[in-house]
């Protein structure tokens, strides 16, 4: 199942590229090839590097500090023919097969950083705050008492069981769908500002759900949002893995043995 999911998502990717003009030169696919095998066609030239002598002065040397082993090109060559016979003979792969499982990765970059650029910046969010109980029973009394004019972060710092925030009056900040469990996520955003929830079941015990605020185009905090480009590719992919578009595909005639090459 893992081989099937690895080859549609490199078929996705080489459609997708397509679509947005993504290429990859035969001198790309080569270059990726060499940095795979650990071959450096100009590898920098030795620096001088300073040394203490014994009088405790430093000077230069021409001796550069030891350095891994450079991979001369005959050592590549027979590197990457002994991988490409065992592929073949393992896989049944051609070369122009073997040098394509190199290709997909180069679009697989090109592809992650054209829909990095594209991730939101902003997306609705809620400020909310929560007094958490265990029965439904206790959570009806809360309410009461909020109706009866309570104020409802001295209620939370006495009743509430989330001891992550209850301190802070049942605070939770700021947050976006799917941060939250599905039951308390679809509560909180189809609140008004400044409204009270009635008793919303959860894993967790019952809450009472108040909206301070809602922005339609909060902005992201750095950590979220590099998360969010850093997975753009994945998340991409794991919408379109099995779309009707991927089933038409892969039910039909047109699916590859493996990724063909494209360069």
């Amino acid at each position: 199942m893992a081989v099937l999911d690895s080859m549609i998502d490199d078929e996705l990717v080489r459609q997708e590229a397509r679509k947005e003009g993504i290429t990859v030169t035969p001198e790309e696919v080569q270059a990726e090839i060499e940095k795979a095998f650990g071959f450096e066609r100009n590898p920098p030239t030795p620096t001088p590097t300073a040394v203490v002598t014994e009088t405790a002065t430093v000077t230069e040397t021409a001796t550069p500090a030891p350095t891994p082993t450079v991979m001369t090109e005959a050592q590549f060559q027979s590197a990457y023919t002994r991988q490409r016979d065992y592929v073949q003979q393992q896989f049944g792969f051609t070369e122009q097969e073997f040098r394509a499982l190199f290709e997909v990765q180069l679009l697989r970059d090109k592809l992650q950083a054209v829909l990095a650029e594209r991730v939101p910046t902003t997306e609705e969010q809620v400020h909310a705050r929560h007094i958490l109980v265990e029965t439904e029973e206790e959570a009806k009394k809360v309410i009461e008492r909020l109706k009866a004019g309570e104020d409802f972060a001295a209620l939370a710092k006495e009743l509430s069981k989330d001891d992550s925030n209850k301190d802070n009056g049942g605070d939770l900040g700021w947050f976006g769908r799917g941060v939250m469990v599905t039951e308390f996520e679809n509560a909180a955003f189809a609140l008004a500002p400044g409204t009270i929830s009635d008793p919303v079941k959860t894993d967790y015990g019952y809450h009472i759900i108040q909206v301070l605020e809602k922005d339609a185009n909060h902005p992201l905090d750095e950590a979220t949002l590099s998360q969010r480009k850093s997975n753009a590719l994945k998340d991409w992919l794991s919408t379109q893995r099995y779309s009707d578009r991927v089933k038409r595909y892969w039910s039909s005639d047109k699916k590859p043995r493996v990724a063909e090459t494209t360069s």
